[in-house]
């Protein structure tokens, strides 16, 4: 009766509040009190349509205005610089070598102007009223390919594609719309990482086949759909342009780990790697641009759309959804709701995947995701707008989302062969805005970016496919296949306690899928099933509980601090847990938990109860003593280095 009284004390006299030692007293014995009110997660379904998006409003609602001014305080004011320097080209070059595939896949439906007239209205309606605003909007290769299989299915048919494409975009909009309202990025929390891997590495060799593709067409005669129509000179030139620009990217983003010069001055050519590789690769080509006809940037010098008309005029910018330059039929109307149900799904995806790779744990994110708003926004605000101008659709992508999470954050290094750690993250939205608004610029600034060459920029898609590689499970792991000595690993938790070859076929089994993806992708006769592919990923995942056992795929399909914390204490945990009868309350982690400290305000708005502080034993075993001994090993040798 004693061991009760104190927690029924604490319910009558506060209800509301209590602390955290209170709280574990609470729960070990025994009084666990519910309130009438749920607190869910951002992955949560509400029961109530538009549930999701008002509680992402709640949730960001507080710190819309910190996510104005977090980027102008004066420690973030260089990064926050050499963020926007950097991802304005960063996103400009896949806006341009996209619109240029564009062009050339759509019979000059839309080009160049076009995509970077998209991703300007698209990132600057995003970053204003979307709820993770780290998220940057541009062109990906997914879409490309998919938007090809509409033209087809527009010259198929017999219908004009441009208001075809208008009521796809329409359509889209519309299902997007419901997806949010119904809460059905709910879905998403079936998703791990081993789709996320996946999908990430997909997005990264898109960009990295990309970049180099061109380099090597200039060597090639029908490979890779070369045609080898430029001299020697030229493309040795071209060359030497896309090695530099990477290569300098390169060595200047690890220059602060050097001892030269200053450390802000190290810091300052790593903050301004990128930008600092374009100017001098562009004032290396200009002194022998007339010597080498280098192939320059091609982007018109009007403001006019890329379709001309059978008049001679170009387009209005204005799409008049029942036909241009033909009457549209009424019953395309509705078979445009085919395309679009495909467009909606790929869309869902490559938002949903790539807010799940920015929000994940690892990168200690502290004011919360939006999924269900920031899809709401992208169909009611930026898919409408790309349709009613006849613009390509703009979606988050990956490698630019990615860059900008790292460009904004603090990461501690961990020793023996482990991953970066995020320590501290910048979350605001005026870097996202301004780098848009930059975009839109460019196209006042056509005399100017006349004077970049293709081939640095196609050095810095490649930089950044090459860059979006790090923190990638799925090639962390590939790279362990060069590795033939078992003393060689990495300290990795999956090395430790599994067997190689089984961490070895998990990889294999991702490879297959990302290869099944890719090959999908640029098939066009295959195009078109794509992004159903993508979604069955979660299926497969489900599947390899036939393959793996759970231990197995704890280690192997998890985030890496959940790792580690769970093997500190999972067992001991679990004997808790199992005892009280609340397993799933210790096992479920609130989203905008820090483990290192946990207050009962947390715990209790996120209906988790606190894990009790369980006093660690001072007595090792014999493996324990060993792997401590290695550690302080390795970094006596890092310090005599």
């Amino acid at each position: 009766n004693g061991a009760h009284s104190s927690p029924v004390c604490v319910s009558n006299e506060l209800p509301g509040r209590m602390t955290e030692a209170e709280a574990v007293i609470r729960d070990q014995s025994g009084w666990i009190v519910t309130s009438a009110h749920k607190d869910l997660g951002p992955l949560d379904f509400t029961g109530r349509i538009g549930g999701g998006v008002w509680a992402d409003l709640k949730r960001r609602a507080p710190f819309y205005a910190s996510d104005w001014t977090d980027a102008f305080y004066p420690e973030n004011m260089q990064k926050s610089a050499s963020t926007i320097l950097y991802l304005f080209i960063a996103a400009l070059a896949p806006a341009i070598t996209f619109g240029s595939r564009f062009l050339d896949g759509t019979n000059g439906q839309f080009g160049v102007l076009e995509m970077i007239m998209s991703t300007a209205i698209s990132g600057m309606l995003f970053s204003t009223f979307a709820g993770q605003p780290l998220s940057i909007l541009g062109a990906t290769g997914p879409f490309l390919a998919y938007t090809l299989v509409v033209y087809d299915l527009g010259i198929a048919m017999n219908l004009e594609f441009m208001p075809l494409y208008f009521w796809t975009c329409m359509w889209c909009a519309f299902f997007t719309i419901l997806v949010a309202l119904f809460d059905l990025c709910a879905l998403m929390k079936h998703v791990t990482m081993f789709s996320e891997d996946i999908f990430a590495g997909l997005i990264s060799l898109i960009f990295i086949i990309d970049g180099i593709r061109p380099i090597i067409q200039n060597f090639s005669d029908g490979w890779f759909g070369g045609t080898s129509s430029m001299p020697l000179v030229n493309a040795m030139f071209e060359a030497l342009l896309f090695l530099y620009t990477f290569g300098l990217a390169s060595y200047l983003s690890h220059f602060r780990r050097t001892p030269w010069l200053l450390r802000p001055l190290r810091n300052l050519f790593a903050n301004f790697a990128v930008t600092i590789s374009l100017v001098t690769a562009s004032a290396l080509a200009a002194i022998y641009k007339t010597e080498t006809n280098l192939r320059m940037l091609n982007v018109e010098a009007e403001l006019e759309p890329a379709l001309t008309l059978s008049t001679g005029a170009k387009r209005p910018w204005i799409v008049n959804p029942m036909g241009i330059e033909t009457e549209f039929p009424v019953w395309g109307i509705f078979f445009a709701i085919l395309p679009a149900v495909g467009f909606a799904v790929l869309g869902y995806l490559d938002q949903n995947l790539t807010s799940v790779i920015v929000n994940r744990p690892s990168n200690n994110l502290k004011k919360g995701p939006g999924y269900h708003l920031d899809l709401f926004v992208r169909g009611a605000v930026t898919l409408p707008a790309c349709a009613i101008l006849g613009l390509p659709l703009s979606v988050a992508s990956t490698v630019p989302s990615i860059t900008h999470v790292t460009r904004r954050c603090q990461v501690q290094q961990l020793p023996q062969g482990e991953r970066k750690v995020p320590v501290k993250v910048v979350e605001q939205r005026a870097t996202n805005f301004l780098i848009h608004v930059l975009i839109g610029c460019a196209l006042f600034l056509a005399p100017v970016l006349k004077f970049l060459p293709r081939s640095v920029l196609q050095g810095v898609f490649f930089y950044m496919g090459i860059a979006s590689l790090t923190g990638n499970n799925l090639f962390d792991r590939l790279f362990l296949w060069l590795v033939w000595e078992p003393k060689n690993y990495p300290a990795y938790i999956y090395i430790q306690k599994l067997p190689v070859k089984r961490v070895h076929l998990y990889t294999f089994v991702q490879l297959i899928c990302l290869a099944i993806l890719y090959g999908l992708k640029e098939i066009k006769a295959t195009s078109v099933v794509f992004p159903f592919f993508m979604a069955s990923l979660a299926i497969i995942r489900k599947a390899l509980r036939f393959m793996f056992t759970a231990e197995e795929l704890k280690y192997l399909d998890s985030y890496p601090d959940a790792e580690e914390e769970e093997d500190r204490s999972g067992s001991v945990m679990e004997d808790i847990n199992t005892s009280r009868g609340h397993q799933h309350q210790f096992q479920r982690r609130p989203w905008s938990l820090n483990r290192t400290s946990r207050t009962w305000a947390t715990c209790q708005r996120s209906r988790r109860w606190p894990r009790p502080r369980l006093r660690r034993s001072t007595r090792t075993s014999k493996d324990d003593r060993h792997l401590e001994m290695s550690k302080k090993g390795g970094n006596a040798c890092e310090r005599s280095v």
